[in-house]
């Protein structure tokens, strides 16, 4: 019998043994968790067929309420993260129009500057890949993308680490953090509304579709969300991969044209946010197995990005390996906008080891998770850098 809890720090360090297994033995996984007051059991889905079709289906596999929390979180404001079409359709067409290309282009000097300055002052010395570097370069960006005051960067880093201090968002640290942040961006929507620029938030709040304050807000946190919370962790991860094969690694520094093929592996290997809830609108027959409607299902992005049918030799990091497709940002109609803003992040952080550094060596042992689902997240990443 199979026994996997995503929300376990048991599993955290390494869930991809259990993966393997609800893959072949059971990859309609049933979680019973009779304590919890809203979802007395759920539903996982671990192969790679399965969990493309679950994300491809949005009107079985609804958005809306695909949240797996013990409690009411309406603190946090309205977002198209959790919303189907048609709201959906409107607040993403909103997004998708103002973060355009040149936009994105344009954050790669302010995050590159950043990291070759953090990455010169590890040379020789052990630092801590999460905490020292990969959480201060989303934060710096997001402030660049948003137009904040980069006084506030601390502000804004605290918020995001205090809402992983419960694995399913609902710890006293989570929810203050939920409520001052849903007052930093109502104040920040007042004072673009008043006083529009250039800027990101002001471009959305100039379109022709009406919003509501609350769903300019919650542009803002999903954008804080997305921008610092997998994207951070996305740096540590790979900071920490590299290490883990250092022959990947050197082959990577010596020929950096291989970056474009290179980072999608790195991604899929990775997989940084493990899987997301849906809620199914119908019952859903899969191998025999029956999800009535109603029923909430972890659709596992990692144990996809893991499953040997989509990719041979999946436990392996390999450079040369051509990634055509993985779930790490999704699929259909939710996958991630700021997936470029992401893999630009990746990109210039890694490469400014792989220039400054070149060779380093991760504390496995020493390495802490303090989350697996939705974001794999790691919190402490000792390093031994060379001189």
């Amino acid at each position: 019998m199979i026994e996997f809890d995503p929300f376990d720090p048991a599993y955290f360090r390494d869930p991809y043994p259990y993966y393997a297994r609800m893959r072949e033995e059971e990859p309609v996984y049933r979680r019973e968790i009779p304590e919890h007051r809203v979802w007395p059991h759920y539903w996982m889905l671990t192969r790679a067929d399965d969990v493309d079709a679950a994300l491809a289906d949005w009107r079985t596999f609804s958005s809306a309420k695909g949240t797996l929390v013990d409690t009411d979180i309406s603190l946090i404001p309205p977002n198209m993260f959790n919303m189907d079409p048609p709201r959906h359709d409107e607040l993403r067409s909103i997004l998708s129009r103002a973060l355009t290309p040149k936009r994105i282009t344009d954050l790669e000097p302010h995050v590159r500057r950043y990291a070759e300055e953090l990455a010169r002052g590890f040379a020789g010395s052990t630092f801590d890949a999460a905490t020292d570097f990969a959480q201060p370069i989303p934060t710096i960006t997001m402030c660049a993308l948003m137009d904040l005051p980069v006084r506030d960067r601390d502000k804004f880093l605290k918020w995001n680490l205090d809402t992983l201090a419960g694995a399913d968002f609902t710890s006293p640290q989570a929810l203050q953090a939920y409520a001052e942040m849903g007052q930093y961006w109502e104040g920040l929507v007042e004072e673009r509304r008043r006083s529009p620029g250039p800027d990101l938030i002001s471009q959305i709040l100039n379109t022709e579709i009406e919003l509501s304050d609350a769903e300019v807000a919650g542009f803002c946190s999903l954008l804080h969300d997305a921008s610092q919370n997998t994207t951070m962790n996305m740096i540590a991860l790979g900071t920490v991969i590299l290490a883990q094969f250092p022959d990947q690694r050197r082959h990577l520094r010596a020929n950096r044209h291989l970056w474009p093929q290179a980072l999608e592996e790195l991604l899929r290997y990775a997989s940084p946010v493990q899987g997301l809830a849906r809620t199914t609108t119908e019952d859903v027959t899969l191998h025999g197995v029956t999800i009535p409607e109603g029923d909430q299902v972890l659709v596992l992005y990692g144990s996809a990005n893991h499953d040997p049918s989509a990719y041979p030799d999946a436990d392996t990091l390999d450079f040369s390996r051509d990634v055509k497709n993985h779930w790490v940002f999704g699929h259909g109609i939710h996958y991630c906008l700021g997936n470029a803003v992401a893999r630009l992040e990746v990109r210039v952080a890694l490469d400014a080891l792989l220039d400054t550094l070149g060779d380093w060596e991760a504390d496995a042992a020493a390495t802490e998770f303090v989350q697996l689902v939705p974001t794999r997240c790691i919190t402490k990443a000792p390093v031994s850098a060379a001189a």
